[in-house]
């Protein structure tokens, strides 16, 4: 035969009734077959019957795909011989065999269900599972292995055609011939009595791919559409074209299982084949079909095509619908010969694969199975690439903000984990897909804000190492932070000596953050004076600590800072690691460190004075009491404000309510006897020069005898006895005189006088 008489559309576009009975089927997803004789062409399409049946006259040459002579088998040959008689009741029957293909295929009974030969048949039919142009398979039961099996047989209306029967043969062939997980078993190629040729296959507990298609993920889509390309990689290395891949001739298993089946347009493909060679059945399914399928040009049919026909399945994985379609089966054909592809507004990587495999020039297709696997797992590969980036990108966007009001140190830093995160998922992303640009592009941008938080926390350094690593080096900002950098290192020199002094000093020193109480730096001293490491309190902030034992003082001491910039000889408490109080006085200062106020605070342990402060307060205590159980009047003279302080008992001497206070040094002096006044005058000031203590005897007036400073004509006066004793600090000043009065004699009134 030549490759125009081979030609699909030509043959049917050449016979009108053919075209017309086309034009009234359904663009449907079902095999058609054009078989090529010399004498008619016979065409094969599920839907063909029925067409006839509804009363569409018989295109010449085309009755015969339905209608089956008396003998069962035409064309006899002088070939032809008798070679059994069998048998499954009284009635016999003749087989001839008309070819040397068919010699070595053995005969098996077959039984119906119904017809009462089951115990004698080796298989026994139980229902139809499916159909197609050329075939119907069944469920059966095998009784010699007491197994469930598939059986596929030719159709009725075929059997009495040669090539129909050859090409059922060729298939069952094809597929005993094929090893491979993927592709369906072939246990017995099989005569029945009546002539009708079957053979059985591994039975799938399953259904066929078309029906799950569109409730399957991508990836499940994709692990199938992976294992089928498998198998048809695994045909091509045998040396066949399957012609006719599509969803509804894969079965997929409830076990995992996936197979390709339906091998009955299988041609044998080498580069050693001429053309005339080729096998005269062209077809395949036109919703799927590549160009060269629907020309029906054998002379194209390549490997090329078959990836065509997985290019076409990827393309509906993505769609819902196969690449092809028209409003019925003719114009479904033509579209396929024509190479148009339904629009659609799905793109991506795997549509650029669906397109190129279904390229119109098979040249221009994948070069192999091979290549287009290759394609689908770099495509994976790809996938998860972008997956990475776009995890990345969520884990930046959902990272908290800084905190304005929290400390800076401590929120920014939060803020580098999802930027070192997210880092190493591009990284990630990048290795799996080098030439994934999205990914290159995320990790500049990362860097770049990574480097501006950076920059905000005052880490300039990793700053500027982010800024040169995203290729930024030298802009403007980078430039800024330069200097900042720069700047901060010329002024840590010019600190390197007085950080060591206060490091090493043996005074406690601590530095914070004024903005927040943060600890920036505390010497060995302060960590010795309250008992803590380094560790425990730097980069913490003061208040949290509770290192105060009395909040009121801080914020006093708080106050008196933000006021004056300065403070001097503050008292307060602490408290050690252990709970234990110490007594402190803080000097500080507040100065300007890389920018931002600080404060440098010194911190003395005053608790041995204000331990012999508080002995003495008690012993006065003491002494005071003593005196008051004594009746002594007890008084003190602090020279430095001249403030005088009165027992009880020295109001009653004196006479004064001590609603109004102790009277001052002069106006005590008033009460005295004026010969007595200048001796107590002078002895105190002779106290305060020497240091030593005085004892006088004196007369002590009542200040009820005194009026505005001047006394009375007549005064009441007691005879007493005064000492003093000076009070030194611990410079050795005298800070304080104290005395006692202890009267010695009666109340005696005498005329004043001037003194």
């Amino acid at each position: 035969m030549t490759n125009s008489s081979g030609n699909l559309l030509q043959t049917i576009m050449a016979d009108p009734r053919l075209s017309r009975g086309l034009a009234e089927l359904p663009s449907d997803a079902k095999t058609v077959t054009l078989q090529m004789p010399a004498a008619a062409a016979t065409f094969s399409h599920p839907s063909w019957d029925a067409l006839l049946d509804g009363g569409v006259d018989d295109p010449d040459g085309l009755a015969k795909t339905r209608t089956l002579p008396d003998e069962r088998l035409i064309d006899s040959s002088p070939h032809d011989r008798v070679v059994a008689k069998v048998g499954c009741d009284a009635t016999t029957q003749t087989l001839r065999l008309t070819s040397d293909s068919e010699r070595s295929v053995p005969v098996r009974r077959v039984a119906k269900i119904g017809d009462g030969k089951g115990c004698e048949a080796e298989y026994r039919l139980v229902g139809q599972l499916g159909s197609g142009g050329t075939g119907v398979v069944y469920q059966a039961h095998q009784r010699a292995i007491d197994r469930e099996v598939a059986v596929k047989s030719l159709r009725v209306e075929l059997l009495g055609d040669r090539q129909s029967r050859d090409r059922f043969l060729t298939e069952a062939r094809v597929i005993g011939g094929l090893d491979h997980p993927n592709v369906i078993a072939l246990h017995e190629l099989c005569m029945d009595e009546t002539g009708g040729l079957f053979y059985s296959m591994k039975r799938i507990d399953g259904s066929s791919w078309d029906q799950q298609l569109a409730s399957m993920t991508l990836d499940e889509n994709l692990r199938v559409l992976l294992r089928v390309a498998d198998a048809i990689r695994y045909a091509h290395s045998r040396g066949l074209v399957h012609r006719d891949i599509k969803p509804e001739n894969v079965m997929l298993g409830r076990f995992g299982e996936v197979l390709l089946a339906d091998w009955g347009l299988a041609v044998s493909h080498g580069p050693e084949e001429l053309s005339d060679e080729i096998d005269p059945t062209i077809g395949g399914t036109p919703a799927y079909m590549a160009p060269e399928l629907a020309i029906g040009d054998p002379s194209m049919v390549t490997f090329q095509t078959d990836v065509y026909l997985i290019g076409a399945i990827l393309f509906q994985i993505l769609t819902g619908h196969p690449p092809h379609h028209g409003e019925n089966l003719l114009a479904c054909i033509h579209a396929a010969a024509n190479n148009l592809i339904r629009p659609t507004d799905v793109g991506g990587e795997l549509m650029e694969i669906a397109m190129q495999a279904m390229s119109t020039d098979p040249a221009e297709r994948h070069a192999s199975v091979d290549a287009f696997i290759a394609a689908i797992e770099d495509q994976q590969i790809h996938r998860q690439s972008i997956s990475l980036v776009r995890r990345a990108e969520r884990i930046l966007a959902e990272a908290p903000a800084p905190d304005p009001g929290a400390p800076p140190g401590q929120t920014l830093e939060n803020r580098y984990e999802p930027f070192r995160l997210a880092d190493a998922i591009l990284r990630e992303a990048i290795e799996a897909w080098p030439g994934n640009k999205h990914a290159h592009r995320a990790i500049i941008d990362l860097q770049r804000n990574y480097a501006s938080v950076a920059a905000a926390n005052g880490d300039l350094d990793l700053a500027l190492a982010l800024y040169e690593a995203c290729g930024e080096g030298e802009t403007e900002v980078a430039l800024r932070i330069r200097r900042r950098r720069d700047q901060r290192n010329e002024y840590q020199r010019g600190q390197a000596k007085y950080s060591a002094l206060f490091t090493q000093s043996p005074e406690a020193g601590l530095l914070l953050r004024l903005s927040n109480g943060e600890i920036l730096e505390a010497n060995e001293s302060f960590l010795n004076l309250l008992g803590v490491a380094a560790a425990d309190i730097v980069g913490s902030r003061m208040p949290e600590l509770n290192v105060w034992r009395c909040p009121r003082q801080r914020e006093k001491f708080v106050r008196d800072v933000q006021r004056d910039g300065r403070v001097d000889n503050f008292e307060a408490v602490f408290l050690r690691s252990d709970g234990s109080p110490i007594d402190v006085l803080i000097s500080a200062r507040t100065t300007d460190l890389e920018d931002e106020k600080v404060l440098l605070s010194t911190i003395r342990d005053i608790s041995l004075r204000k331990q012999a402060e508080n002995s003495l307060r008690q012993s006065r205590a003491r002494l005071r009491d003593l005196q008051r159980l004594a009746g002594l009047g007890t008084w003190s003279y602090d020279i430095t404000t001249e403030e005088i302080q009165w027992s009880e008992e020295t109001f009653q001497l004196v006479g004064c309510d001590t609603r109004h206070g102790p009277l001052d040094f002069p106006g005590y002096l008033a009460t005295l006897h004026p010969e007595d006044a200048p001796r107590l005058q002078a002895v105190v000031a002779e106290t305060i020069r020497s240091g030593t203590a005085y004892e006088l005897q004196i007369r002590q007036g009542l200040a009820s005898d005194v009026q505005d400073g001047v006394p009375v004509e007549k005064r009441s006066y007691r005879t007493a006895i005064a000492r003093g004793q000076p009070m030194t600090d611990a410079d050795g000043r005298i800070i304080e005189i104290y005395g006692v009065l202890i009267p010695t004699g009666p109340i005696e009134t005498s005329r004043a006088f001037a003194g």
